[in-house]
């Protein structure tokens, strides 16, 4: 079991905090089961209130307090962690956007090596010997029936 002794005088404060209850104060405390064996929820908190902290009102249950949150170290923290998220979200949309154009320009990489390679064949087949030798004859020209002639140097 867990003694009152050892928990931190804080989380009293904390378990308020977050969850405020009906009351401070048991009804009977004969009536009550021993401190060990209530849930944490139902033991009395000890230790002055929190500064700032108003009486709990009736109806509002176990609702956490966002008046704490208005306070303007707490408004801070909360902006920059906006921000901080802001970025983050900035960061993955232009990293998702890059890579579209990324896939975009490889896309035309391909078509481009594809047309590339294309007009190198055409190139290739119209500097063959047998297309220029149709070329010739068509233009009416026949081959020497001399040798050529070797220069040596």
């Amino acid at each position: 079991m867990i003694s009152a002794r050892l928990l931190p005088a804080s989380f009293g404060r904390l378990q308020t905090f977050f969850f405020r209850g009906p009351g401070h104060s048991s009804p009977d405390p004969e009536a009550a089961p021993p401190a060990e064996l209530r849930p944490l929820a139902a033991r009395p908190v000890s230790g002055p209130p929190l500064s700032g902290a108003s009486a709990p009102q009736p109806g509002r249950g176990l609702a956490p307090d966002f008046s704490r949150l208005l306070r303007l170290r707490s408004f801070l923290y909360l902006l920059a962690g906006t921000g901080f998220f802001l970025f983050q979200i900035n960061s993955t949309i232009a990293i998702k956007n890059l890579a579209l154009q990324n896939e975009r320009l490889r896309s035309h990489i391909r078509l481009t090596t594809s047309v590339l390679a294309a007009q190198e064949l055409k190139i290739r087949e119209l500097q063959s010997i047998h297309s220029i030798t149709k070329d010739a004859a068509a233009l009416g020209l026949v081959p020497s029936p001399e040798p050529p002639v070797v220069i040596q140097p």
